[in-house]
């Protein structure tokens, strides 16, 4: 007698799914904070913690209804400016590149899911530092494996668009920064090396779009 009208929340089998975003991370990276303390003016001193942003991206694939995997990639970064001892000004920027796969413990219930994982990958890292003074540009890269973990929930918007939000920690156990010559980076008249080893701890806001089975 009375018209059925279709539900504004869905619930639906966990499927292939595209996703990507933004997050803010916390990010402990002791050697080139140690780096940069060394170079810069007392003044300056930079805190063992700062705020980097990563944009990231990638495919889930399920495996049943409660597990699945998780391919991603996603770019982190942080910049520096600050005044050298010998004057002049120091900018140094790092960047990583970290593609991993994640395995991935699947809730689902209706209109959202709650995915926890852990994983990793091999990263592949750069750092840029330019010095006014000698008017010079120096790159080096690094590269090792990182670890991590998150939880992430998924909130309908439609039957196939859900938005995302997670939160992460994660370890990158990365080798020394070098120079396309092999040269390594070390703290100013020490023999101490600088390798681009960083923890971070972030949130991410983003879209996922699964497909129909």
């Amino acid at each position: 007698m009375f018209a059925q009208s279709k539900p504004i929340v869905v619930e639906r089998k966990n499927t292939i799914a595209f996703f990507g975003g933004m997050g803010v991370n916390m990010v402990s990276a002791p050697d080139v904070v140690d780096y940069i303390n060394a170079v810069s003016t007392f003044a300056q001193r930079v805190d063992d913690f700062g705020v980097t942003v990563d944009f990231f991206g990638g495919i889930e694939f399920p495996i049943n209804d409660d597990w699945g995997v998780k391919l991603e990639h996603s770019y982190l970064f942080k910049s520096y400016t600050f005044p050298g001892k010998l004057g002049g000004t120091y900018e140094i920027f790092y960047a990583n590149q970290s593609p991993s796969v994640i395995i991935q413990k699947i809730i689902t219930g209706r209109g959202y899911f709650v995915k926890f994982g852990a994983g990793g990958g091999y990263l592949f890292g750069t750092m840029t530092q330019k010095n006014s003074t000698f008017g010079t540009t120096t790159e080096y890269s690094s590269n090792g494996i990182g670890l991590k973990t998150e939880v992430v929930g998924q909130t309908a918007f439609d039957e196939n668009l859900f938005g995302y939000i997670g939160g992460s920690l994660g370890w990158e156990f990365m080798g020394d920064l070098k120079e396309s010559s092999g040269k390594i980076l070390t703290i100013p008249n020490s023999s101490e090396t600088i390798s681009l080893n960083y923890f971070h701890a972030g949130i991410r806001f983003g879209m996922n779009y699964y497909f129909n089975n």
